[in-house]
């Protein structure tokens, strides 16, 4: 007769610079009984609300579900990234290596093709159509909550070695919450079945009175926003939005977003924004004229900047522990020329 036995381990919270959007995410581990199962516990505390500089539309906030579930053998927890609740690591043969990530982000429903061909990006494949992308999905079980399953193989930008990704997303109520798991091919293609299994083991609770996240706008990234800006409230996929002043009839707005990777590297995101201006699209050997290094302590940070007759975009991506952030001032160029100090020095605040 086999069984587990749980057995919490208290870790000390988060500093806050580490807490994003509502709520910090502390994890609470379980030791194991035979066969190095283990069933993990995360919960969000309620976190100590702030005066917001600006008033944005909120709603009464739901409790943060608690998760548990059983480690399959040989995964091993790590620290979590920034936007993730729970990460681990799988060691295979001849020293390849493959992770499992859990991450809620906004809710995303009903933008799974754009969802689809992200990650189709980040291997070097070519976007699909929402029709096709669509035929990618299979049905999955994840915490007795129907999801849905994609895959993707290829060749990551940095690496030589062919890379595969399992991603399972279930669009909840409070947000789209991702289940990858991705590294050496042959590795997370063994990984898949225990990585299914996995998903079924998960057991998702309602979380209790007193563990409310934080009122929407209540608790928000430490970073420091210019004074002239105004607040916004943010769309689709974005985390904060902001208006820059006018001039004259000149426009220009702020835009932030995060994500659990780089959404098809530079060049793919240099194109996406240039067709936001009317630009044609450019090559890889046109990046050095657009793009610049960000900020020395962050040797990955990029600046992008980038005009039309009319129109200019300032765009930057800053990779901070395991996540992407993008930020992007866009609009009349007589507006967002003059906000180019503050925006940089915005991006370079730590959230």
């Amino acid at each position: 007769m086999k069984m587990n036995c749980v057995l919490p381990l208290r870790r000390a919270p988060l500093p806050p610079h580490r807490r994003v959007a509502a709520c910090v995410l502390l994890l609470m581990a379980a030791a194991v009984g035979c066969q190095r199962e283990e069933i993990q516990v995360y919960t969000a505390p309620k976190d100590k609300q702030t005066t917001p500089s600006t008033a944005v539309a909120t709603q009464t906030p739901k409790a943060r579900p608690q998760l548990t579930w059983t480690l399959p053998k040989d995964w091993t927890e790590k620290r979590p990234g920034q936007m993730s609740v729970a990460s681990f690591s799988i060691k295979g043969p001849n020293g390849t290596e493959a992770d499992v990530g859990i991450t809620p982000l906004g809710r995303l429903a009903g933008r799974d093709a754009e969802l689809v061909n992200m990650w189709r990006e980040t291997v070097g494949l070519e976007p699909l159509s929402r029709e096709e992308a669509a035929k990618q999905l299979q049905p999955v079980e994840v915490g007795g909550e129907p999801g849905n399953l994609f895959e993707v193989s290829g060749t990551a930008r940095e690496s030589s070695s062919p890379a595969r990704i399992v991603t399972a997303m279930v669009h909840r109520p409070d947000a789209t919450w991702f289940y990858k798991l991705t590294g050496d091919a042959a590795l997370v293609e063994a990984q898949r079945p225990a990585f299914i299994e996995f998903l079924k083991s998960i057991r998702i609770q309602e979380g209790a009175p007193g563990n409310e996240p934080p009122a929407a706008g209540s608790s928000k990234p430490k970073w420091t926003v210019p004074s002239q800006w105004r607040e916004l409230a943010p769309g689709e996929m974005q985390i904060a939005k902001f208006a820059v002043p006018a001039r004259a009839s000149a426009k220009a707005e702020v835009f932030v977003s995060v994500f659990p990777n780089d959404t098809g590297g530079t060049l793919a995101n240099v194109n996406r924004w240039r067709r936001q201006i009317g630009l044609p699209e450019a090559q890889a050997a046109d990046l050095p004229s657009m793009v610049s290094a960000l900020d020395p302590s962050n040797p990955d940070a990029i600046l992008v900047d980038m005009k039309s007759d009319s129109k200019r975009v300032l765009g930057a991506i800053v990779p901070r522990r395991g996540t992407y952030w993008f930020y992007k001032l866009l609009g009349d160029a007589e507006a967002v020329s003059p906000e180019k100090e503050s925006f940089v020095a915005f991006v370079k605040s730590q959230p």
